[in-house]
């Protein structure tokens, strides 16, 4: 018994999985009509990210802020300008906020560089490291996000590394040959040590990101829902189809063992009802049915044949005897 009501627990499941996947489905087309009657031209068909930084934190004392700030896309391969910091009260206002468009967002990449001074004289300062935008954008649906972006010194780069290597150039070579080979050789040469010194950003910056996605972005990321949906609704058909089978097998398991218990079993040939024996009909009752009956061939074939006897009579006396229907001569 707990095993037939755990299939019939897991059919349930399944069949509310079904149900739900295709609410699903119905939901994304409806999306996706509603997206076709709507991109009649009021829609843009080109993708657009927008750029603001909101919040510098230094981390030293004596550091200074900088005030201007590039921003570097890779694909399209462009460059805005921010000239201030994002005004709540105005967010309208030049300098605060730049915009990209036509996002190829596989491989977009985002570099700010950071620079201090008067417009006419620009030092710079630090930048950052490349920022993947693929995380943001690939719902297809218009998202915002605030990331922290780390600024580092311009002059020291990447992160300085300091080795002291061994001279022992012989040794490494044999090793190599060794290692080709497959003969296992020890080695007394020690490992070049490297020493990586800790580089400190010069500053963060709260940037914020706001990607509006396309239309064809919109339809391209609904397709790809409705594909994984249907393929859940497939896999869930599939496991009810296991289900009701597994139930079905137990449902006759558990009348096979009420069969041999004894229990109350049809017995077989139950509708095959035996006919009773035919009686010998009187003589009488037969005469009657071939000669006089409703059934008789008298009662069958006259009121057919009564047309054509009637016919053939009136034919012959006209023939023969006409002239009795003659009129009598004038006087």
């Amino acid at each position: 018994m707990s095993s037939s009501s755990d299939e019939k627990s897991a059919m349930e499941e399944s069949r509310l999985e079904v149900m739900e996947c295709e609410k699903e489905i119905q939901s994304i087309k409806s999306s996706l009509k509603s997206l076709t009657s709507s991109s009649g031209g009021a829609e843009t068909s080109n993708n657009s990210l927008q750029v603001s930084v909101h919040k510098i934190n230094a981390s030293g004392e004596d550091s200074t802020a900088p005030g201007t700030f590039k921003v570097n896309l890779s694909s399209p391969i462009e460059e805005r300008t921010i000239t201030q910091l994002f005004d709540p009260l105005d967010p309208t206002a030049e300098g605060g906020i730049v915009t990209f468009e036509q996002l190829e967002t596989s491989n977009a990449l985002l570099t700010i560089e950071a620079f201090s001074g008067a417009d006419d004289a620009l030092v710079k300062v630090g930048t950052s490291a490349a920022h993947d935008l693929l995380p943001l954008c690939q719902d297809g649906e218009k998202s915002s996000s605030t990331v922290e972006i780390a600024i580092v010194s311009e002059s020291s780069g990447e992160p300085v590394l300091e080795s002291k290597e061994s001279d022992e150039w012989e040794d490494a070579v044999d090793e190599e040959k060794a290692e080709d080979e497959g003969v296992a050789k020890e080695s007394d040469a020690e490992s070049p040590s490297k020493e990586a010194k800790l580089q400190l950003p010069l500053c963060t910056l709260s940037v914020q990101l706001e990607y509006t996605p396309s239309a064809n972005d919109k339809r391209d990321s609904l397709y790809e829902k409705l594909n994984e949906v249907s393929k859940r609704k497939a896999a869930a058909i599939e496991k009810l189809r296991q289900s009701a089978a597994a139930v079905n097998r137990a449902k006759m398991a558990e009348s096979d063992e009420g069969k041999g218990k004894g229990g109350n079993v049809v017995k077989a040939g139950f509708l095959n009802k035996s006919k009773p024996e035919a009686k010998a009909v009187p003589f009488w009752k037969r005469w009657y049915e071939k000669t006089i009956g409703p059934q008789s061939m008298l009662w069958v074939v006259g009121p057919i044949a009564k047309n054509y006897v009637i016919f053939i009579g009136c034919s012959v006396f006209f023939h023969y005897k006409g002239d009795l229907l003659a009129l009598p001569p004038p006087v």
